[in-house]
């Protein structure tokens, strides 16, 4: 099988586990009589997640590559074997190591971007945007 892929960064092992969560907030707009009208649906947004490990020696640089392609904060392709291809941000990424330096836990979280480039708002963050 194809190895999963962000970017320039193949997974040498694909994930254990992977979700694809899609959301579509629906809108109103204040109606002049302090009611608000639905006026349709939101952008969807599909968010991706999974968890893994990394085994042997390049554990710790295959974590690595990962957080610097995180830390230039730029969309990507992301390649999943069975799902296909899509344009996302990395946004999370977690790791826990056990006692030995050649096997990280990690967990991610790729946001898929809408044809703008852009991150449609998820209806659990509009306590950040007012």
């Amino acid at each position: 099988m194809e190895k999963m892929r962000f970017r320039m960064f193949d997974w040498p092992e694909n994930p254990e586990q992977f979700g694809i969560r899609a959301v579509c907030a629906p809108e109103y707009q204040e109606n002049g009589y302090g009611a608000y009208d639905y006026t349709g649906m939101g952008p969807m947004c599909r968010v991706y997640t999974g968890k893994g490990v990394f085994c042997g020696v390049d554990a710790v640089q295959s974590f690595n590559a990962l957080a610097v392609l995180m830390a230039t904060r730029t969309q990507g392709e992301l390649f999943h074997p069975v799902w296909g291809t899509t344009t996302a941000y990395l946004t999370e990424l977690e790791m826990s190591q056990s006692s030995r330096p050649d096997y990280i836990e990690y967990s991610f979280t790729f946001r898929e971007t809408d044809e703008k480039g852009g991150i449609p708002m998820l209806p659990e963050n509009e306590k950040y945007y007012g």
